[in-house]
């Protein structure tokens, strides 16, 4: 292991050196000859996140003093790159002209906006809206409908016939709904540089070429619309009964002592009382506590009983991914492996480059308990994976969270594009 993660280190450290030293040349050659219309014809962006400032660098390797700090809410344009997480920007009011990290910076007309409660309606305008704009780059699957009648969606970015394919899926757990943002937000950022962006030195359009993405944004929109607006948010009738009940029995059970609106707000399960990570085969209803329909932790009748999570599973068979990434909340934690995985030697690698690049704290494994992670490591189909827990406060995340967590994970897709094309 010690030799593999010097190999890695060691190609990407020379890679980086390699690029930097070229890029000013080029970077200037760029500059020069782009004309001052095409310039102007090229998407603003707007500085965010930045706290102090944003630090803007006369040498595209970032190790002298910066030249200037940008406030929030300042505009740019990117007039070359991103390569990686930097780009060459001029500022829109003074011309300044620098390098900075594009982590910080936003597209002035992005179709994702950030929200304290982002909805599934906003979803779904969302995801109408970025098929508009990049339709031949986005590609849009509805799987199944929930128990309340929502749609669910699969979304492709690059060649659905690439060798290689990368499953991403967030908010099965219904009040850790920052992570759909999240991923919708991953998404549009790498729509937005498809045919300008480079990383680790091969094309957006290359990378996402030789592997698709698949983003499964909202794996339980009714659970959320319950966790964000309470009974409200229900069409059905009987649903909202189900859900009441599952009130008083976890009251009777002593599994809750809180009020009926703070209960609903910490709901993890389906609208129909089922905790979807736990509707899966492998070790189903293992160790379960929770024996009648609750807001956590009920596994259901059966295996794959509910919509969602034999649309989720639907969507694994069709691709086999060779990397998924899990997204929950909360704990700033990554779960990477189980005692009966299959697949530990492999994910003990990959599961040490995520963890280099994001630092969340490696989890130890656990036994099988029906999870969809306990489900993937257990088929036949060798697979990396690992489980972020976004945030360090109680779920549901406020919104103040979210900064770090966009920081640390805008470009998860591109590493693990990356990692797959490189290692499996």
């Amino acid at each position: 292991m010690k030799s593999f993660k010097i190999t890695i280190r060691a190609a990407f450290l020379l890679f980086i050196l390699c690029f930097w030293i070229s890029l000013p040349a080029k970077a200037q050659e760029t500059t020069s000859n782009k004309p001052v219309a095409e310039e102007e014809s090229l998407p603003s962006y707007t500085v965010r996140f930045s706290g102090a400032g944003l630090p803007v660098y006369a040498d595209p390797a970032l190790l002298e003093s910066p030249i200037a700090m940008l406030p929030d809410q300042t505009i740019v344009r990117i007039i070359q790159g991103p390569a990686d997480f930097f780009a060459r920007i001029r500022v829109a009011d003074t011309g300044l002209e620098g390098y900075v990290d594009m982590r910080y910076l936003k597209r002035t007309d992005a179709i994702v906006k950030e929200s304290d409660i982002y909805t599934y309606e906003e979803m779904e305008t969302d995801i109408r809206q970025m098929q508009e704009r990049y339709p031949e780059l986005l590609k849009v699957d509805i799987t199944g409908t929930s128990a309340d009648g929502r749609n669910l969606y699969a979304l492709t970015l690059g060649n659905k016939n690439a060798a290689r394919h990368i499953l991403v899926h967030a908010g099965i757990h219904a009040r850790e709904y920052t992570n759909p943002l999240l991923v919708m937000e991953q998404l549009e950022q790498c729509l937005d540089c498809y045919d300008c962006g480079q990383f680790r030195g091969t094309s957006y359009r290359e990378l996402f070429s030789a592997t698709a993405v698949h983003i499964i944004p909202m794996v339980n929109p009714d659970g959320i619309a319950l966790s964000q607006f309470g009974e409200a948010a229900l069409h059905s009738p009987e649903l909202v009964q189900m859900v009441r009940a599952c009130y008083a029995c976890d009251l009777a059970a002593g599994r809750t002592s809180r009020p009926y609106d703070n209960y609903l707000a910490r709901w993890k399960a389906n609208a129909r009382g089922v905790d979807l990570n736990k509707n899966f085969p492998f070790g189903f209803a293992v160790n379960t506590k929770a024996v009648l329909p609750s807001y956590a932790g009920y596994p259901g009748l059966l295996p794959f009983s509910e919509p969602e999570s034999a649309s989720l599973a639907a969507v694994t068979l069709q691709y086999k991914p060779s990397v998924v990434i899990n997204y929950h909340s909360m704990g700033e934690v990554a779960y990477w492996d189980t005692l009966e995985s299959r697949y530990t030697d492999i994910n003990t690698y990959f599961s040490a480059y995520m963890l280099s690049i994001i630092p969340y704290k490696r989890m130890g494994s656990g036994s099988a308990t029906g999870s969809y992670l306990d489900w993937i490591y257990s088929g036949d189909t060798p697979v990396l994976s690992i489980t972020f827990e976004t945030g360090n406060v109680e779920c549901p995340l406020p919104a103040g969270q979210y900064p770090k967590i966009w920081i640390q994970h805008s470009y998860i897709l591109q590493e693990a594009a990356w990692y797959a094309s490189s290692f499996t």
